[in-house]
């Protein structure tokens, strides 16, 4: 199988157990989902927005979503500008959810990478909510439990579903993702997982870039609050540019990786 991934070819192909399973040769393939970032952020957790200017390099028009927290307008040229603003949940809001909102009520199912009807989420989902009094507390507690729950932060995991993660206790982004969304929905709170772009002032050896990342979109009230149990508490910043969000499944990271070659960050302004 031939894909296009963050603006390059890449090529799946069969092979035997023991050839999958021998010494990788060096690659610098991780350091393909990062984008230089124009400017240093050192407080990005205190800035309440940002606009980033997304210039394309192919010339082909970028597409990126508008929700709750993100505001998208062309620049023109192909490119775009996006604001990030993160939405603030409402406070004294019951849960589960019993509204109307279509999108809000499909995020509350169930799914193949979020089994929120699964037992051992369920029990997850009701230590982690414990007495919380409304919607936006519960959301808050499962997003720090899903932290300190994820005792293996590391990148050895391919892809799981919430229910692996529940019980390997390990992971990246994508498994505090999956493994937060899940909760949510066990307890009655809509939540898309959501693929994106996230400021990181240093990893490895590189500094000021954008990364590829998961994190969590909860429906609260009536607007999508941003959850980011890697980051937790509170790490859901303006620092996070969203580009697809839906139910967890490794199709919309595959859609992530298609478009990280072919634009560039050459703009940030940070606004009130």
């Amino acid at each position: 199988m031939v894909i296009p991934m963050m603006g390059m070819v890449v090529e799946m192909v069969a092979c035997s157990r023991e050839f999958a399973l021998s010494k990788n040769g060096e690659a610098d393939f991780l350091k393909e989902f990062f984008l230089a970032s124009p400017v240093s952020l050192p407080d990005v957790k205190g800035v309440k927005a940002i606009t980033y200017h997304l210039e394309v390099k192919d010339g082909k028009e970028l597409v990126f979503p508008e929700n709750d927290n993100q505001v998208v307008r062309p620049d023109g040229k192909g490119g775009l500008y996006v604001t990030v603003r993160p939405a603030v949940a409402a406070g004294n809001v019951a849960f589960p959810y019993a509204g109307s909102d279509a999108a809000a009520r499909e995020a509350m199912k169930p799914t193949r990478y979020l089994q929120s009807d699964d037992p051992a989420i369920i029990e997850l989902a009701r230590k982690a909510v414990g007495d919380a009094g409304d919607a936006a507390e519960a959301a808050r507690r499962i997003e720090s439990f899903v932290h300190e729950y994820i005792k293996a932060k590391d990148l050895s995991v391919g892809y799981a579903s919430a229910a692996e993660v529940a019980q390997s206790r390990q992971g990246d982004c994508s498994e505090h993702a999956v493994l937060t969304a899940a909760l949510c929905r066990a307890v009655g709170i809509p939540a898309q997982v959501v693929m994106g772009y996230v400021y990181c002032p240093q990893f490895m050896d590189q500094q000021d870039f954008f990364g590829g990342h998961a994190w969590v979109q909860v429906y609260i009230g009536d607007r999508w609050v941003g959850l980011d149990a890697t980051r937790a508490p509170g790490g859901y910043t303006a620092g996070h540019i969203a580009q697809a969000a839906g139910s967890g499944n490794p199709e919309d990271f595959f859609a992530l990786l298609s478009i990280m070659g072919r634009f560039r960050i050459t703009g940030i302004e940070v606004g009130n």
